[in-house]
């Protein structure tokens, strides 16, 4: 709840999807399994495979797609082996949706919607200089 001029209101959902199973015609699918338990995701701090906070820190909360500007989500560029820097990447909002899921960067497979999506190897390779670049210092 937040409060605006002292009235309690009922904020949005950023993804009001998020938490929730979703439906196609494959029946339902278990999408955020990829991801684990979400709350102990974001809590994962210290651990160099996993965790959102740790991931940010790594490259000094920039985005490793355009490098400049504050990244706020972690990309998976396959799902399965949530290593930083190999596979989960911060990016900036507007790079993780335009740039890291347009059709020329992002690979669907109708066969495996779920573990089978992932980045094309030129992407990949990409992602990982972008890291590089801000978690080895080269920038600062």
């Amino acid at each position: 709840m937040a409060r605006i001029n002292r009235a309690r209101i009922k904020r949005k959902r950023r993804y009001p999807t998020a938490g929730k199973s979703r439906f196609s015609r494959f029946g339902e699918l278990e999408w955020n399994a990829r991801y684990g338990n979400p709350k102990e995701y974001r809590k994962q701090v210290a651990m160099p495979t996993a965790g959102c906070a740790y991931a940010h820190r790594k490259t000094h909360n920039y985005c490793v797609v355009c490098l400049t500007k504050k990244s706020e989500e972690i990309h998976h560029a396959y799902y399965g082996n949530d290593i930083i820097g190999q596979s989960t990447f911060p990016t900036c909002y507007r790079c993780h949706n335009e740039i890291c899921h347009s059709p020329i960067n992002w690979i669907k497979n109708p066969s495996n919607p779920i573990w089978g999506n992932r980045n094309t190897d030129e992407f990949i390779t990409r992602l990982r200089l972008g890291y590089q670049l801000l978690y080895g210092g080269v920038i600062w």
